[in-house]
């Protein structure tokens, strides 16, 4: 590979820093991938399981990546790009009844090879919403492969809403899309048309239960790298969407061996 000053001066300060771990991060090359793919903003885990399968033996562990992440300034990009541990999510006040949508079938009565991940085909969906509320990302990923569509609306409103979810999936091929599995967002109250439209199964998971759409949820987690919380989800361009969810799309997965 090439010099790079660049990359030369953040690994010479790095070991400067932290000593402790000069053994494994000396090799110029691997320092390179490393920082690279944090660019990327891959995790840690990611980035020591897809060097591991590239070079067909362990190089680095994600405890030394973190390592090299917690002795960065804390206002470097990369480490203000680093996902928060957990979220606090709001409580509802005593006596709040959310409305729920017509037709509504539980996510308990979704079929055991959906919940299991044994296909293709099994969709999480959800809105996310902005802090400006000027616009609304749409997020659908596939439980068993991980896969993710994103789309955009100006609108909370469920006729919008279903209808940038049928825009996602114009290109999926009907048989890969056997379940859509949502929250209790008013956003969704619309969801017969899906039925309609897809020959598909709509379950809604459990008010104020979001461990049951996990996947979804841990990909608006990563979704929120790109567009970060007061991002103005209206000035953002379909461009901007595309670029994200391919970059989603590109990261190793653990469940797949990286």
């Amino acid at each position: 590979k090439h010099y790079h000053p660049l990359h030369a001066e953040r690994r010479a300060n790095f070991l400067k820093k932290r000593p402790s771990v000069i053994s494994k991060l000396e090799d110029p090359e691997l320092f390179e991938v490393v920082s690279e793919k944090l660019a990327l903003n891959w995790s840690p885990e990611q980035i020591s399981g897809y060097l591991w399968k590239q070079a067909g033996k362990h190089q680095i562990s994600h405890q030394t990546i973190y390592k090299y992440l917690w002795s960065l300034d804390r206002n470097h990009p990369i480490r203000k790009a680093m996902r928060r541990s957990g979220r606090r999510n709001r409580k509802q006040k005593p006596g709040f009844i959310r409305k729920q949508a017509a037709d509504r079938v539980s996510i308990h009565d979704r079929p055991k090879v959906a919940s299991n991940r044994k296909r293709v085909g099994d969709w999480e969906l959800d809105l996310v919403v902005c802090k400006k509320s000027t616009g609304y990302l749409v997020t659908a990923v596939d439980r068993k492969t991980g896969y993710t569509l994103v789309g955009r609306c100006q609108k909370k409103s469920s006729r919008l809403v279903m209808d940038t979810i049928r825009s996602m999936f114009k290109k999926v091929p009907k048989k890969y899309i056997k379940t859509m599995t949502f929250d209790n967002g008013t956003e969704f109250f619309y969801h017969p048309l899906l039925s309609t439209w897809f020959k598909v199964k709509v379950f809604f998971a459990d008010p104020y239960c979001s461990g049951q759409r996990g996947t979804n949820e841990n990909t608006n987690g990563l979704l929120r790298q790109y567009f970060p919380k007061g991002v103005d989800y209206g000035s953002i361009s379909w461009q901007q969407v595309r670029k994200a969810a391919m970059l989603l799309n590109l990261r190793p997965r653990k469940r797949h061996g990286y």
